[in-house]
C-alpha cells in the first residue's frame, strides 16, 4: 500500500524501528481496534481454537498519549497490559472507518466531529492530515488518513511506560482494507505498509 512521504518526527519513527515483527500467540496478544471494525480475527491469526485474543475498542482505535495524570483511558490500557502476560500489542485500523469519515467531513456529523476533535488523540491525526495532505480527495485521502491515524496512535501507544522501554511487549501496526479484505503491516525499514496476507 503506497504511502505518501511521511512527515512524522524522527523520534517516534526511531522508536517504531525497535519493534520487530514475529508470529503472534493470540493468547498473549492484545488487539487495539476501532469499535466498528468487523475484523476476521481467525484469518488474521488473532484467534486460536475459537478463542480470540484480548481486545480493546475505541472510535478510530484512538489511544490517549501517556500522562502522569492518569485518566480512565490510561488506566484501562495499563491494566490490560499489566494484568495478563502480553507478548504482543497490535494496533489495527481499517480503511472504511466511520469515525475517520466524520473527521474527514465535519458537516456530515457535526456533533460527533466536535466530540472527537476534543480528544487529543484525534486532534493529532486531524492536524497532521490537514497540514500535509490538503490536496488529496476521495479514496486517496481516506486511505492516507487511515494509514497516518494508525501510525499516530502507534506513537501514542509507545509513550506508555510498559511499552516505551526495552524488554516489553512487541508492538505492531496493521491496517485492514475492508474493500478487498487485505491486511497490511507497517514495515518500519521502508516506512510503508506492506501487504501481509489476502484474507478473502
Amino acid at each position: 500500500m503506497q504511502r505518501s512521504q511521511s512527515t512524522s518526527a524522527q523520534g517516534p519513527a526511531s522508536t517504531r524501528r525497535r519493534r520487530a515483527g514475529a508470529a503472534l500467540d493470540p493468547q498473549r496478544t492484545l488487539l487495539i481496534s476501532c469499535f466498528d471494525a468487523a475484523l476476521p480475527l481467525e484469518r488474521m491469526g488473532l484467534s486460536a481454537r475459537g478463542i480470540p485474543c484480548a481486545q480493546m475498542r475505541s472510535p478510530a482505535h484512538l489511544v490517549a498519549p501517556w500522562s502522569e495524570a492518569t485518566t480512565g483511558e490510561h488506566a484501562a490500557l495499563q491494566l490490560s497490559l499489566s494484568m495478563r502476560e502480553t507478548h504482543d500489542v497490535v494496533i489495527c485500523g481499517h480503511v472504511r472507518c466511520t469515525a475517520l469519515e466524520v473527521l474527514l467531513d465535519e458537516a456530515r456529523a457535526r456533533q460527533a466531529f466536535q466530540l472527537l476533535s476534543q480528544m487529543p488523540a484525534a486532534r493529532a491525526t486531524i492536524e497532521l492530515v490537514r497540514r500535509n495532505y490538503g490536496r488529496l480527495r476521495g479514496d486517496a485521502l481516506r486511505e492516507v488518513m487511515a494509514q497516518e491515524n494508525v501510525l499516530t496512535q502507534l506513537d501514542h501507544l509507545l509513550t506508555y511506560p510498559l511499552l516505551s522501554g526495552g524488554g516489553g511487549p512487541r508492538v505492531h501496526a496493521w491496517l485492514y482494507d475492508d474493500r478487498d479484505m487485505s491486511l497490511w503491516a507497517y514495515d518500519s525499514e521502508d516506512s510503508q505498509f506492506a501487504r501481509q496476507v489476502q484474507l478473502r
